[in-house]
């Protein structure tokens, strides 16, 4: 008797199924099921749900490599099933590659900054000074860093910022299923509401793990805070904040976006185009593996011998072997021989998995570098630009979302120091004055530049008057404008003092000689 597949499931079937469901992304997500709920008040709950347990299938397959169903064995051995984590290489060079060298950030008034006042220039440096200070006490470097990764993976990540007076200003990153977020109708750069769950104490046991909170509401120009402590299983353990509005007028979170078109508002995962590749890879190369283990044990074989003399023979090396033909057979034809694998397929096995694997990486755009393909192709920085000029380009594509969210965070970051300065008491000592001012993201790139051949380049412009001397101290020696400016005024310096004793030297007085006027030095006679 068929299954009806239309027959609809019962309310309790329903309960079962979303309880199991539950269990599965509980298992991944470590947030409890009912406070995801609590917060999505009715609103797609399945769909939030079914997303995240995706989401939580991305990060098995990048930690625990793309699961594939391995050749048949008809029982009689165990077949190889080691996965190769094709997925987890590429988003991790795919990631080192963007975010190795990290963005620099720098803060620039609007304008001609040569004819600023003093003191906007000095307003600028202790905005730049701050955001420095802010990027190293949270070891942004690293942190950005990870964040690329678990935005490859798992479509998106958030960046929150957070001003306390004890512990200054803090930038973290949350993977995409410890949050909730709505825009603003109409306005997608913009949060309505922003939802985090940060797990502050990981246990084993539901009730020794502490889940923290934090929820931001947007309501006309006004945002609100609440702030909760909860327990593994979901049970409020601590109120910590009540609802309290905010002197901010923006929700302190931005939302990075992971590739996708333009429907894709939440973003895309790179396992999505990757996965297929590595199942096959994993499947092709465990058979191979398999191949090869029958090869290195071949079967051995008989014919028309005494089964009593063929038992429990030894493989071991130097063993003799004392069989008797079968009495029983007429015309008996004895033998003895093995069947061993020819690998007949191997060179055919290699084209296979080398496309499989040229194909995945292209998928990236992650340049497949072996020692053998280079053979000493490289020779300059300029031939290596090139080799890895399709992830160049890859990069500078994601940097179109990262660039303006990461500089979105920053700007929050300098508001936010302007309305709360005794969160910033620890990184300057002055108050900040508002200016009018403009955050700068510049990508980084690991790869080694042509230096010396840039440098001169740079140093004709500045002989012939097509670049100045500040611009570059400020590009090959990393001066800010103010260590320029001291820089050039000190050159001007020993200048002065270099012609000035040229003149006395040449117009200066006898007097002055070390010598009297009547006994000259003669060179000739050396006195």
């Amino acid at each position: 008797m068929s299954k009806d597949v239309n027959v609809p499931m019962s309310e309790e079937q329903v309960q079962m199924a979303m309880e199991n469901y539950s269990a599965r992304l509980y298992a991944y997500n470590r947030i409890p099921y009912n406070l995801i709920n609590q917060e999505l008040q009715g609103k797609d709950i399945k769909g939030i749900t079914q997303e995240f347990g995706e989401i939580c299938q991305y990060y098995k397959a990048y930690r625990s490599g793309v699961p594939f169903t391995p050749e048949g064995s008809n029982g009689d051995y165990v077949p190889a099933d080691l996965k190769f984590k094709m997925v987890y290489t590429l988003i991790n060079k795919e990631a080192r590659f963007l975010f190795a060298e990290s963005p620099d950030t720098v803060v620039e008034s609007i304008g001609d900054r040569d004819s600023a006042s003093d003191e906007l220039k000095h307003q600028i440096d202790l905005l730049n000074r701050l955001v420095t200070k802010v990027r190293d006490v949270n070891n942004f470097d690293d942190a950005i860093l990870k964040a690329a990764k678990d935005c490859f993976i798992g479509k998106r990540v958030a960046g929150l910022v957070n001003f306390n007076p004890d512990d200054g200003v803090t930038i973290t990153f949350l993977t995409a299923t410890q949050f909730l977020y709505e825009r603003k109708p109409g306005n997608p750069n913009d949060l309505r509401k922003f939802v985090a769950f940060i797990v502050t104490e990981e246990a084993k046991q539901n009730t020794a793990r502490r889940i923290f909170k934090k929820k931001y509401e947007l309501e006309g120009d006004s945002v609100y805070l609440e702030e909760a402590l909860y327990d593994g299983a979901g049970m409020l353990i601590e109120e910590v904040t009540a609802r309290t509005k905010l002197d901010i007028d923006f929700i302190p979170a931005v939302i990075f976006i992971n590739d996708g078109l333009t429907a894709d508002i939440d973003g895309e995962s790179e396992i999505f185009a990757l996965e297929g590749f590595e199942e096959w890879y994993s499947k092709l190369s465990n058979a191979d593996a398999d191949s090869e283990r029958k090869g290195m044990n071949p079967i051995k074989y008989t014919v028309d011998m005494e089964g009593n003399s063929t038992k429990n023979l030894s493989t071991s090396a130097g063993s003799f072997w004392d069989l008797q033909t079968d009495q029983n057979l007429d015309n008996a034809h004895t033998n003895v021989g093995i069947l061993e694998s020819t690998m007949q397929y191997s060179n055919a096995l290699k084209t296979t998995l080398d496309r499989i694997k040229t194909t995945a990486y292209e998928a990236v755009d992650v340049p497949n570098i072996t020692l053998e393909s280079l053979q000493g192709a490289i020779t300059s920085g300029k031939a290596l630009k090139a080799i890895y000029w399709p992830l160049i380009v890859r990069c500078k594509e994601k940097m179109k979302m990262w660039g303006p969210k990461l500089k979105q965070m920053f700007e929050m970051i300098i508001e936010g120091a302007k309305i709360y300065p005794d969160c910033i008491a620890e990184y300057i000592s002055e108050p900040l004055v508002p200016v009018e001012y403009e955050v700068k993201v510049e990508q980084n790139l690991p790869l080694p530049e042509d230096e010396a051949e840039e440098k001169g380049l740079d140093m004709a412009e500045v002989s012939e008057n097509l670049m100045s001397k500040k611009s570059y101290m400020k590009k090959w020696r990393g001066l800010t404008d103010a260590e320029a400016d001291e820089e050039l005024k000190q050159m001007v310096l020993e200048r002065q003092i270099l012609e000035d004793s040229a003149f006395n030297q040449s117009e200066g007085n006898d007097d002055e000689l070390p010598y009297p006027q009547g006994d000259q030095f003669n060179p000739q006679l050396g006195q």
